[in-house]
């Protein structure tokens, strides 16, 4: 069986397009007319595929397979395509919504990628139901009340402002803003919105992107504005969009001073309209109204699948799903977790209160006061896969050293996806800027990301030393590489000669002025080092005599703890710096439960 994800949703904003995707499964709409009558014929390709679907359109079919409606990335050769504008139009969404540029080019089709996430949408907002045995799609009623309410009316306008306020990350964004006393990022939304801690759900730190910013050059500026932000940022922006088209959320471009004195752009804030916030106060409940029940599907409660595990992404998502179905006539900590032990989830109490807290962040209002645990929403009835499922051992381990942390320290749930993002090459920007973030946190140090080219990935400071950072993520561990020593070299040398010559880029202007010259060291933060590591760090340290480390991700967040603890004080991290692979607090081997 093909498990799905659904319920979050990170491009598609046009209200257009998503009446044109539930159309397609309105046979009694013009647009399902206008595709049996010329779309089938002039924008399917593959013979095959046309004959199918216009058979399907002239006897009124209105259920449709995943492929139907989405389709694949194929060339006119049948291959995959190489690239987005060699595809062919071989699905129904796909000739459904036009692109952007289809009034300046020919091309009258949308891609497989974007298809998907206009279904996912319209699902996600129940004008879609899914059927996960088929792995099939048909309109809801309220979708046909979407289908058929006239553009722009006031009718289409009600209808989703009232899917907003069943859509659990809507309510959730809506409330941080009525509660805010001012405007927001989409950082300071990302940081408290879905499931944080998991690698779907990252969200980088406020200041630090600011910080950043200001620092970048005029070729960085607008990259930075629109493409660098946590997987949480961006469905916080996406959604904000959204409820803005509504009327319920107003957005403002802020500008902020940069480190020439310049003004520049900045990242927009959003604010909630009265009329939002009447509208989540109405849909809360109140003495007069009726809260309206939340709309939740099994396939909400999860995004990442780990590359070879196909079981620990639907294991979660199963886990929280009875969680909620408990929590109806459950109102303890130990009577919840009994009743998941009925459904053979037998889990700690800590994953449980991590749980209940992502679920609050998800946008489901939960009570916890100690023990007590109460829901104070109504949801909609769904339904669960009746099929067991289990974490992979690498899980059940991350889970355990994740609980220790939960249960002996105060490390904030978001740096707890270190643990995950580490060990994945494809999330290096997340662990650069997550890295630093920590740093800046709970270090209490001065952290800026850096990044781009001819800079490390970060610098961490105060006023009496200074760190060059560079983070690396690898699958099986980090070892030597002769390139990166090449690299942390000639930072080591750029800051030391302070050369505009030599780097124009400038970058070691971040550090403090009060830093003394023989207090800089290098720190290379990985999630494991292999045994030829030790050898990077000797090389580094013979080729430029400055000091420096090795610091896995374990013992970065034991660190972390320690200074929370005070039993480590940040200004004698130089001592550490020795060469070698650092390690603040002493651990038995291979021991992952000594926090």
């Amino acid at each position: 069986m093909v498990y799905r994800t659904f319920g979050w949703v990170q491009n598609p904003s046009d209200f257009r397009k998503l009446k044109k995707t539930v159309q397609v499964f309105d046979p009694s709409s013009d647009h399902y007319k206008k595709m049996k009558d010329h779309l089938i014929k002039e924008e399917i390709y593959f013979p095959e595929d046309k004959e199918k679907f216009q058979n399907a359109l002239d006897n009124c079919v209105s259920e449709f397979s995943y492929r139907d409606l989405v389709g694949d990335s194929f060339d006119k050769n049948h291959k995959r395509a190489k690239k987005r504008s060699d595809s062919v139009a071989n699905s129904l969404l796909q000739i459904s919504i036009l692109p952007q540029s289809a009034k300046t080019k020919s091309k009258r089709y949308t891609d497989n990628w974007t298809a998907d996430g206009f279904l996912r949408w319209a699902v996600s907002l129940n004008f879609v139901s899914y059927n996960r045995v088929k792995d099939t799609f048909k309109i809801t009623t309220l979708g046909k009340k979407f289908s058929e309410s006239k553009d722009d009316s006031e009718e289409e306008n009600n209808i989703l402002k009232k899917v907003m306020l069943r859509y659990p990350p809507a309510t959730r964004i809506l409330s941080l803003l009525d509660n805010s006393k001012s405007g927001m990022t989409k950082f300071a939304i990302g940081n408290q919105l879905g499931f944080i801690g998991e690698k779907g759900f990252t969200s980088y730190d406020e200041d630090l992107m600011i910080d950043w910013l200001k620092s970048a050059d005029s070729k960085e500026l607008a990259k930075i504005r629109v493409d660098v932000e946590g997987t949480s940022d961006k469905y916080a922006r996406m959604i904000c969009g959204w409820l803005s088209k509504l009327n319920l959320v107003k957005k403002k471009t802020t500008t902020y001073l940069n480190s020439k004195n310049e003004s520049i752009t900045g990242f927009q804030e959003y604010s909630i309209t009265a009329e939002g916030a009447h509208a989540i106060r109405q849909a809360n409940g109140s003495s007069k109204n009726k809260m309206l029940p939340k709309f939740v599907m099994w396939e909400f409660l999860a995004t990442e699948k780990s590359e070879g595990d196909s079981r620990s992404r639907e294991y979660i998502r199963t886990r929280r799903a009875y969680t909620l179905k408990a929590l109806k006539n459950n109102h303890t900590l130990d009577t919840v977790l009994s009743f998941l032990k009925l459904h053979n989830i037998r889990e700690e109490k800590q994953t449980l209160i991590s749980d209940l807290q992502k679920l609050i962040s998800f946008g489901i209002r939960i009570s916890i006061n100690k023990e007590s645990v109460i829901l104070r929403d109504d949801i909609v009835d769904f339904t669960i896969p009746n099929e067991t499922f289990s974490l992979v051992e690498s899980n059940i381990a991350f889970e355990k050293i994740k609980n220790q942390f939960r249960k002996h320290s105060k490390i904030p749930e978001k740096y707890l996806v270190l643990f995950d993002i580490a060990f994945d090459p494809k999330r290096n920007r997340d662990f650069e800027i997550i890295t630093a973030g920590l740093f800046k946190d709970i270090y209490g140090l001065k952290a800026v990301h850096l990044g781009g080219g001819n800079k490390p990935d970060g610098a961490i400071y105060n006023k009496k030393f200074g760190i060059i950072l560079d983070t690396k993520a690898y699958g099986g561990g980090y070892g030597k590489n002769i390139g990166q020593i090449d690299e942390m070299v000639r930072y080591i040398e750029d800051n030391s000669k302070r050369d505009i010559e030599r780097n124009p880029n400038k970058w070691w202007e971040v550090f403090d002025a009060d830093i003394p010259s023989d207090q800089y060291y290098y720190l290379w933060v990985s999630g494991k080092f292999k045994k030829t590591f030790k050898e990077q760090l000797y090389q580094t340290h013979l080729r430029t005599n400055v000091n420096g480390g090795g610091l896995e991700v374990y013992q970065l967040l034991l660190g972390a703890d320690a200074v929370q603890k005070k039993n480590l004080d940040v200004n004698e991290i130089p001592k550490y710096m020795k060469n070698e692979v650092i390690e603040f607090v002493p651990t038995e081997e291979n021991d992952p439960e000594c926090v």
